[in-house]
């Protein structure tokens, strides 16, 4: 059964639980609230940079293409958002992040760093906040933080010129706590999984946001088949997508509209979930 046929199952305008990091179907629990609010507040002022780290599922993805979709909509603003890619040195990540902000790269590491130093000076002087999301960093190497750490020192006496956001799995905690000149510098956020109040409330929020205000559940195996959702889970919002997923494709090929405790419980465990 396609997703089209699971749409029209259920009357709804899009399908609810696609993994896929759509901004709009992001559920502002508290700690995300708090999360985009901090960096939108650092990104403003130009206080200083932010990483950001979590468990695999916990929303750090969607959370940042929510940071970009609404900083851009600010003309104060000049924002880029990059997926941490598998470069080899400093260099090679500083040429995309040059080029992701149109900025002419040299031969010269040097001399590249300077043309994004002026750059930067001319963006603050045209009153522009130029910012850098890196998602996945996790992945970005020694040299690299090096360079994010040298990147800091462009500032005037009160201003960080360049505002940075790194974002990625508990991973990316543990690097740059253990580059302490680089952790001494940068302001933490931790994203954990969620509560089960957020994690039913997730759900509800999706499938409002594509057409359904009923719930999952029947009134009477509600309370049942979160608990058993939020234990498989372990409340990170991926696998409970995951799960909400396959629940559609069932009821549709069942002709139902309602899903059971078994059958949440059924499908964590073909999904290799584990209380």
């Amino acid at each position: 059964m396609d997703i089209n046929a699971i749409v029209k199952h259920f009357g709804l305008t899009e399908h609810p639980f696609i993994t896929s990091p759509d901004p709009r179907f992001l559920y502002f629990s508290a700690q995300v609230r708090e999360a985009l609010a901090k960096c939108e507040f650092m990104a403003r002022d130009q206080i200083g940079p932010i990483y950001m780290y979590g468990p695999i599922g916990s929303g750090k993805t969607s959370l940042v293409r929510r940071l970009h979709e609404k900083l851009s909509q600010d003309e104060r603003f000049n924002v880029k958002l990059l997926i941490s890619p598998n470069l080899k040195s400093s260099n090679a990540f500083l040429r995309l992040v040059m080029e992701s902000f149109d900025v002419k790269t040299e031969r010269s590491y040097a001399a590249s760093l300077g043309n994004f130093e002026a750059f930067l000076l001319q963006q603050f002087e045209d009153g522009k906040i130029p910012v850098l999301l890196v998602d996945e960093a996790q992945y970005m190497t020694r040299e690299q933080l090096k360079l994010v750490h040298y990147l800091l020192n462009f500032e005037t006496n009160k201003t960080k010129l360049l505002q940075i956001v790194l974002v990625g799995q508990e991973e990316l905690g543990t690097k740059i706590v253990n580059y302490r000149e680089l952790a001494s510098r940068m302001f933490p956020i931790a994203m954990n999984a969620m509560s089960l109040e957020d994690l039913r409330d997730m759900v509800q929020f999706r499938l409002t946001v594509a057409g359904r205000r009923d719930s999952l559940f029947d009134d009477a195996d509600a309370e049942e088949a979160y608990h058993l959702l939020y234990a498989y889970t372990k409340g990170l919002p991926r696998d409970a997508i995951k799960v909400c997923f396959e629940l559609l494709i069932e009821l549709a090929v069942q002709g139902r509209t309602h899903a059971t405790p078994l059958q949440v419980e059924e499908i964590a465990k073909a999904q290799n979930l584990r209380i």
